[in-house]
């Protein structure tokens, strides 16, 4: 089976491309970025804004799409939200509009951004997002109008709402940051009060689900949660547990929104999944401490 990873150097496509691979599959990771390692996949460099040759070649010849590129950041989304919507709608037009022309089996990456304030999210919630005065609410409207289109452009579409992976490979996330100021022995930056609370998933839990949700075709057309329910923590005690692990001690800095930020900015205070769905298929078998451990 030829399966196509777009977004495939980044930090969810690398493990995917990695993972699929080892099961046998001949897989194809398509990114704008120029990757120079030695991989045992093939990996084009490609802008997926642009709507050429390359792309259509690529998707008339696979079977599967795993379609995760997509612009990332929040500082970008704070700053240039008109760019980083333009790009993220164009990218995923020129791929959904291609998988409806060839008839193609897309997975499609959106977020648990796009459940807001939900305490516990399910995949059956009515979905509000935040007041267009807060520009961290344009990513989660980008992605939820994609999922729009994915369902109405792409007959053999399911979408999937990752919720905070993280682990090896992970250079951005709010994990990451905080054990890599332990690592240098430097001020841990938190943002607002840290009493957040946010769910991590492992990496390998991700990738292993999705490489097992690739064999089940009774799911086309469904939404699924990709998360850990049971890897609840605020982000106080999230560095509290790194410091203990690490036996490190170091100082936490707290920053206001605004020093890192616009005026604009919004956050929530809790997001969990309900990742019951996903249980039907995988289990994630990876707790905090393994996350931790594993970036140490």
């Amino acid at each position: 089976m030829k399966i196509l990873i777009t977004g495939g150097n980044g930090f969810i496509g690398k493990a995917l491309s990695t993972k699929l691979h080892s099961l046998g599959y001949i897989v194809t990771a398509i990114d704008k970025t120029t990757n120079k390692n030695k991989l045992p996949y093939r990996y084009i460099s490609y802008d997926l804004t642009n709507n050429g040759n390359t792309l259509e070649k690529e998707i008339s010849e696979c079977d599967i799409i795993f379609h995760l590129a997509s612009p990332v950041g929040i500082n970008r989304i704070d700053n240039e939200s008109d760019t980083f919507l333009n790009d993220m709608l164009k990218i995923n037009l020129n791929v959904f509009n291609l998988v409806k022309k060839y008839d193609k089996k897309i997975y499609f990456s959106s977020t648990s951004e796009v459940y807001h304030n939900t305490t516990l999210a399910n995949e059956t919630d009515n979905l509000t997002i935040g007041c267009p005065d807060k520009s961290r609410w344009g990513y989660a409207s980008g992605k939820l109008t994609s999922e729009f289109l994915c369902k109405s452009l792409c007959t053999n579409s399911i979408i999937m709402r990752f919720f905070n992976v993280t682990g090896i490979g992970d250079n951005k996330g709010v994990l990451f940051k905080i054990i890599d100021a332990i690592k240098r022995n430097t001020d841990i930056d938190i943002y607002g009060t840290g009493n957040q609370c946010r769910t991590f998933c492992d990496i390998k839990d991700a990738v292993n689900f999705m490489s097992e949700l690739i064999t089940r075709d009774v799911y086309i057309g469904d939404i699924f949660n990709i998360g850990n329910e049971n890897n609840m923590i605020c982000i106080n005690d999230l560095a509290k547990i790194c410091m203990d692990i690490s036996k490190t001690d170091v100082n936490i800095l707290y920053k206001k929104y605004n020093e890192v930020f616009s005026d604009n900015y919004g956050d929530i205070i809790t997001r969990k999944p309900d990742c019951s769905k996903m249980n039907t298929i995988y289990t994630s078998k990876y707790n905090i401490s393994d996350i931790i451990c594993s970036l140490l």
